[in-house]
């Protein structure tokens, strides 16, 4: 039951991980393992190239043991054959040893440095053979010294003394040779004992490998299969939202179709409210003075109603006009006559309203690929808000500047600005600054929005830069011409919906 407890529990701390945290510990197993088998196996190495080290050092000293030893037989038996031959070549290996022997002693303190009790065997080993080789040269120098006097006297050495000769230092001899083979067999028994661990570790190095790559089986294996659980998740979770994309998209589409369909039908009553209201304004021209109160009331009609007029046929733009248009079946416009022309419409209003209104556009046409009527419309609304939020006295202009990728249309103006922290919201619908200032202009926070959606249809942006107190700039950014185009090509089906878009703009401007 705790077992179970703890697999429930820890399954769902792993479902509630972030999906990034869990594909990291899903990369994080097999590495570890590897990781982890990695440092294993360098550890496991080590200690092999230390035990073999150890068993190499032990088979040096095994091997310079036997040479020392072999040196001090090979002195023996050459002094000994000198005895009793008198042949000098029998000195030979006496004085071979001679040599080889210091030096094997030199070496041998060397390698057994590290073992406190073999260097002291050594240096019993040292002074025995120093004894043995004195009695050696002892015996040399005698043989050398007695024996030619006695062959020139034709005299035969005593049986006796040759025997006393042989026999001195013999026990010297035997307690160094009996030295040496005990500091050998310390050696071998060294020796034997690293063998027996190096081939310990050597077996404990296949066990462990073994083990972790059983592990690091289990764990890759436990990985792919957190992956694979991973993935069906992240599949269903794009299944749902699938799903929940096209019940949002069915919604919208409803909204919109609802939108659309409800401006449509309240174009009609409100304009037979206008119609009647203008009648009626008409009516008393003759018979009622002009601050009447049922004057008053008529002509307060007649603003709300084209001020209703006005936000329906907003709406009604928002609710049909969504998504990119097709740039390629897009006619090519000389976006610098249509600037030039809003110029000139709007003029005599500034001037109306005492603004100064000026213009910045170059000499040579400029070529996009666009919707005239739209994007006419989305200029026109940087213009009206431009009019509208600039003081009577202050200065607008409208810029038209190029480079090769793409064209900047500007409307800058010296008005009373916005806010910065406003400047992030202001292109949302319904979205008005100054709720009561806007109002009282006639502004419902739709004709920002309208225009960024023209803006955005035609794969361009619109950004605004702004002083509170000292002006606004507005800028359009709009692709420049992508393709050459046949001017006697009849527009497209796309360019059938901007002809309806000029007629409804038509409708609403007029």
């Amino acid at each position: 039951m705790p077992l179970t407890h703890l697999g429930q529990r820890l399954q769902y701390r792993w479902r509630t991980l972030p999906i990034r945290g869990r594909g990291t510990l899903i990369i994080v197993i097999p590495a570890t393992c590897l990781f982890i088998a990695l440092s294993a196996f360098a550890w496991l190495k080590a200690s092999l190239v230390e035990d073999e080290t150890w068993v190499q050092h032990t088979q040096v000293v095994r091997l310079e043991t036997k040479r020392l030893l072999n040196a001090l037989i090979e002195a023996e038996t050459g002094v000994r054959g000198y005895g009793l031959t008198l042949k000098r070549e029998y000195l030979t290996p006496y004085h071979n040893a001679l040599i080889i022997i210091p030096d094997s002693l030199e070496r041998l303190e060397q390698l057994v440095q590290d073992n406190t009790q073999q260097t002291a065997r050594i240096q019993a080993i040292r002074t025995l053979i120093d004894e043995n080789l004195a009695i050696f040269q002892k015996k040399v120098t005698l043989k050398r010294d007695v024996n030619p006097t006695r062959r020139q006297a034709n005299f035969l050495e005593p049986a006796i003394s040759l025997y006393d000769w042989l026999e001195e230092g013999k026990a010297t001899m035997n307690t160094a040779r009996l030295e040496i083979d005990r500091f050998a067999q310390t050696e071998e028994e060294l020796w034997i004992e690293r063998r027996q661990h190096q081939d310990y570790y050597r077996q404990i190095t296949w066990n462990v490998l073994f083990v972790l790559g059983v592990v690091g089986a289990l764990g890759s294996l436990f990985a792919v299969h957190l992956f694979y659980q991973l993935e069906r998740e992240l599949a269903n979770r794009e299944s749902n939202l699938q799903e929940t994309n096209q019940r949002l998209e069915a919604v919208c589409d409803q909204l919109q179709r609802f939108t659309a369909n409800a401006s449509h039908e309240l174009r009609a009553p409100l304009a037979a409210v206008l119609s009647n209201a203008q009648v009626g304004l008409m009516a008393l021209n003759d018979v009622e003075e002009a601050s009447s109160p049922l004057r008053k009331k008529l002509e307060k009609i007649v603003s709300l109603t084209k001020q209703m007029s006005v936000l329906v046929s907003e709406l009604l733009f928002l609710a049909r006009h969504e998504g990119l248009l097709a740039l390629d079946s897009l006619p090519l416009i000389d976006l610098n006559l249509l600037a030039a022309n809003l110029f000139a419409d709007w003029l005599p209003q500034a001037k109306e309203r005492r603004l100064h209104l000026t213009s910045q556009l170059p000499h040579d046409a400029v070529m996009v690929n666009a919707d005239a009527s739209l994007l006419r419309q989305a200029i026109a609304n940087l213009l009206s808000n431009a009019c509208r939020y600039t003081p009577a006295g202050g200065s607008i202009e409208l810029r038209l500047l190029t480079d090769p990728q793409e064209a900047m249309i500007q409307v800058e103006d010296t008005g009373i600005g916005i806010p910065t922290e406003a400047q992030p919201y202001i292109f949302e619908r319904f979205y008005r600054v100054d709720p009561k200032r806007s109002k009282a202009s006639g502004g419902y926070g739709l004709g920002l929005s309208i225009t960024q959606q023209i803006v955005q249809a035609h794969g361009g942006q619109i950004s605004v830069s702004s002083t509170p107190g000292e002006g606004s700039t507005f800028q359009i950014d709009i692709p420049m011409e992508r393709r050459s185009v046949n001017f006697s090509r009849q527009p497209t089906t796309k360019t059938g919906i901007g002809e309806q878009w000029r007629k409804v703009v038509s409708r609403w401007l007029g």
